[in-house]
């Protein structure tokens, strides 16, 4: 029962991963489309945008962000492979466990309050982004990094759980033989 509750709670959470993944591949198109703008309105036109810019760098830091729990998922975080591929899969599987826990969890977990609370201070206020010209809203842009940071913080603790999983596997296959 247990088994088959944590694979049905892997699988919604990948899933989440997956869609979060596809907006931020979305926002890539968006942000190649504002720049080709201001190029063409710049070099063309010789009219250059006032918003460009904030778009395009607004865009860029939320899909970072929306993208970020999807690539834990696929394995393309950066890690020290060289030491880590020549572990028994048992200590990776504990080393893992370890960082994703003790580590990386509790600096996410502040980060992502951190976040959560700008975002929502941006709501509430209309907080404007002062050192532009064209002074946009920053709550879409500060919502979209809290909800990346919200979601790498649940993958994080999903990698925890499947090397938490694959331990406790592993010394009950050591226990049976």
């Amino acid at each position: 029962m247990l088994r088959r509750g944590l694979k049905w709670l892997f699988a919604v959470v990948d899933r989440v991963s997956d869609a979060a993944a596809a907006i931020a591949m979305f926002m890539i198109v968006l942000m190649i489309g504002t720049v080709l703008f201001e190029i063409v309105s710049r070099q063309v036109f010789r009219a250059p945008t006032i918003w460009a810019f904030d778009v395009s760098y607004m865009l860029n830091g939320s899909l970072f962000m929306l993208g970020a729990a999807y690539t834990l998922r696929k394995g393309g975080h950066v890690r020290v492979d060289f030491l880590y591929e020549r572990l028994p899969a048992t200590v990776q599987h504990l080393l893992q466990f370890v960082l994703y826990a003790f580590l990386f969890i509790p600096v996410l977990w502040l980060g992502t309050n951190v976040a959560v609370s700008r975002a929502h201070r941006a709501w509430i206020r209309g907080t404007l982004e002062n050192a532009s010209a064209w002074e946009p809203l920053l709550w879409p842009f500060l919502t979209a990094l809290a909800l990346g940071l919200t979601l790498l913080l649940v993958q994080v603790a999903i990698e925890a759980l499947r090397s938490g999983v694959a331990i406790v596997t592993a010394l009950r296959s050591r226990e049976s033989d």
